[in-house]
């Protein structure tokens, strides 16, 4: 791991590992694992999905629980590094596109997303959201 000395391609590097990670986990739960949701957030996490705030992880679990089953198709995503720590972990943003597809509808809508991702102290290589704004596109 890079510590706050590290290059900035070692950064880099720590935020895209941390990234790809993240959404080979975070997305498949949304699809067929509702009950992980929670897990995914830090306690204090600010979101707003949609332009509608939604107090916490908790809270956006059983949010999203009430929904039509979902399919999301990760197409592009893109980290970059924000603040490092002394044990050489760091917080990242995380932009995701794709497309969503709700219950029984044809129709695929475009979505984006963003994310500040931080380190879990214990486990500075698990990542838990801690703000994320998701939008619905055209």
């Amino acid at each position: 791991m890079a510590n706050s000395n590290g290059s900035k391609e070692s950064h880099i590097r720590l935020a895209a590992e941390g990234a790809k990670r993240f959404v080979e986990t975070y997305y498949p739960a949304l699809n067929s694992d509702r009950t992980a949701l929670a897990s995914f957030y830090h306690p204090a996490a600010s979101i707003v999905w949609n332009g509608n705030p939604i107090a916490s992880g908790e809270a956006f679990a059983a949010f999203f629980a009430s929904m039509p089953d979902s399919h999301y198709d990760v197409q592009s995503y893109d980290a970059q590094p924000m603040q490092f720590d002394v044990k050489g972990s760091c917080s990242f943003v995380l932009i995701v596109s794709g497309s969503v597809k709700y219950g029984e509808l044809k129709e695929q809508r475009g979505f984006s997303e963003t994310f500040v991702l931080k380190p879990v102290e214990v486990q500075p290589t698990r990542y838990l959201i801690s703000t994320q704004g998701f939008r619905l596109v055209v």
